[in-house]
């Protein structure tokens, strides 16, 4: 399916989407359309205190979280704002379900939330924030059904990495306009890099990231955030579609654990200091109804369709990522300490008290479809050690890219051979198809025995797993160590950041035969597009989970077609 970009104004004129806006609030208040709106503030021209526009998050069949920014004048700067909410049945304000004043206050960044509750089950709902004579946009949400209502559908979108300096947020303009019911960020919504020549930097759009600097301190942070949240594209899809957020390593500093991160060094402050402020910032744009101050770990029951189990595999639990590199020596590569250091049982993603609570949480479950939302790949991705290790020597200019494509040419036609039965492979061959090593040790690959012990809770079930973090699409089935099939793996591509195709210096003609080279090197990858920006669109009913992969041509332009990719069908 293809669609043309529209300009935020005509696209809410043409849909109804705002009456006059209003209201703000405070820090932590079935879906038919009507074609007889008012059309007082569609494009948010009296917003002129809410230029971050609205937001709702964590829907349950109670509740939902509301959310603006108030933008003070500089008369205003420092004083606590009053701001007024309203949450109504229909578009005209005409059946409040919720109203009140909540204040927003310097100490938040003026960041205002409200959990509106008591609300009714499985409906809909319009919302809005003012200030005096200042209105925001009208933003819709929802609350979910009651958890043991019959359901008999649901649709979900699901994305991940952002980059504001890359390209437009197209995917997100995308995802707004989609039939999705809510939408699942899987992290990386912010990224902390800054400076020339950065990762994901690209002068000729004008859109460098503000500060330009690496962000540090907690008005750095807060500065990204609204500089993301200025975004056009971002506040439509956060007006239009109720979200559901877990973060990832960016929202701190790339490839984080509990105690450190690769992009946090000696000489930027104490890690937990950064890690803190990081955590409040992403608190006061993103937030989250959490069982302690130290969580995200949470789950949404769609009736008795759906058990949305969102983890965190990033910052709770995670030990540091095992160092491949550290296993190298003149002598060569020293396989017996890494398989020990790859199966240690005591290395752990989701720490003790997450894996405890996720495994109650699935197996008492009664739901038809158990779905587990979290950042990294889960998925068994083991390639040829010979064809990393000639990765690695790319990476160091000791060979060329050209040379491992050649290589992984030729191991995937010796894998073809085998798999098409050929007995006439030499023992050398076998072993240089057999002797495999993960590829991505900050995925779940890295922490295998706790896999293992999550897969205990999933047997039996009914299972899809959604994954973000790498910036491709990827479907792979799940299978635990005995080759038991566990359930499938869905990953989004990015909103914007660059995938394989960059790092590996694919050239585009290249891409479709190495796409294929690793669904052949790879046991369980089912499909992968290596290249494009998009997201995922999964429709669950009783009897089948439905996933789309929706795929934008272009980030370099504000103009862009959606092609839906592949688009897989699983019973369970």
């Amino acid at each position: 399916m293809y669609r043309k970009l529209e300009s935020r104004r005509a696209f809410l004129a043409k849909s109804i989407l705002a009456s006059g806006g209003v209201i703000l609030s405070s820090q932590l208040v079935g879906l038919e359309k009507n074609n007889e709106w008012e059309m007082s503030n569609l494009d948010g021209s009296k917003g002129y205190h809410f230029l971050h526009g609205v937001g709702s998050f964590d829907p349950i069949s109670s509740a939902v979280i509301i959310w603006t920014r108030f933008t003070p004048t500089e008369a205003l700067v420092g004083q606590s704002i009053q701001v007024r909410f309203e949450v109504s049945k229909n578009h005209r304000f005409t059946q409040l379900v919720a109203e009140g004043v909540a204040e927003a206050l310097p100490k938040h960044d003026y960041t205002v939330m409200v959990d509106v509750n008591h609300l009714p089950s499985n409906s809909k709902f319009f919302y809005r924030f003012s200030y005096e004579n200042a209105q925001s946009v009208v933003g819709e949400t929802l609350t979910l059904p009651e958890p043991s209502a019959a359901v008999s559908e649901l649709t979900i979108a699901v994305c991940s990495c952002s980059n504001y300096p890359t390209g437009y947020f197209n995917v997100y303009d995308a995802i707004a306009k989609s039939e999705a019911d809510v939408v699942l960020h899987l992290g990386d919504y912010i990224y902390e890099y800054g400076g020339p020549e950065s990762y994901g930097d690209n002068p000729v759009l004008k859109r460098q990231h503000d500060p330009y600097n690496e962000i540090l301190t907690l008005e750095e942070y807060r500065k990204r955030y609204r500089q993301y949240r200025s975004d056009e594209s971002l506040q439509l899809v956060h007006q239009k579609k109720p979200f559901i957020v877990v973060w990832d390593d960016h929202e701190v500093a790339n490839d984080a654990f509990k105690e450190g991160a690769e992009n946090h060094q000696e000489n930027e402050g104490d890690f937990e200091e950064r890690k803190t402020l990081a955590i409040k910032v992403h608190d006061e744009y993103l937030p989250i109804r959490r069982a302690s101050s130290s969580t995200i770990y949470r789950n949404f029951e769609f009736g008795t369709l759906v058990n949305l189990v969102m983890l965190d595999t990033r910052i709770v639990g995670r030990d540091r990522q095992i160092d491949i590199k550290s296993f190298y020596s003149p002598e060569g590569f020293n396989a017996a300490d890494f398989s020990l250091a790859l199966a240690d049982p005591s290395r752990r993603l989701l720490g003790e008290t997450q894996l405890n609570w996720a495994a109650k949480t699935i197996t008492s479950s009664s739901a038809t479809w158990q779905v587990l939302g979290q950042q990294v790949l889960m998925g068994k991705l083991f390639l040829p050690a010979e064809l990393l290790v000639a990765n690695a020597n790319a990476e160091t200019g000791k060979i060329s890219r050209a040379e491992v494509l050649t290589l992984q040419t030729e191991l995937t036609q010796l894998k073809s051979r085998l798999l098409q039965g050929d007995t006439s492979l030499s023992a050398i061959d076998l072993e240089r198809i057999k002797t495999l090593v993960p590829y991505n040790l900050d995925a779940w690959d890295g922490y295998f025995a706790e896999r293992e012990m999550l897969y205990d809770s999933l047997r039996d079930k009914k299972v899809v797993v959604f994954a973000g973090d790498t910036h491709n699409a990827w479907h792979n089935e799940l299978q635990d160590v005995n080759g038991m099939k566990i359930g499938e793996e869905f990953a989004t591509p990015s909103v914007t950041s660059s995938g394989l195709e960059n790092y590996l210096e694919l050239e585009t003609e290249n891409i479709p035969s190495f796409e294929e080279s690793l669904q052949i090197l790879i046991d369980n990858l089912k499909y992968l597009d290596a290249s494009r920006r998009g997201f995922l669109l999964t429709h669950f009913t009783s009897t089948t989970a439905k996933t789309s992969y929706r795929f934008v041509d272009n980030i370099h332009t504000q103009s862009y077609e959606v092609a839906e990719g592949k688009s897989i069908s699983y019973s369970g």
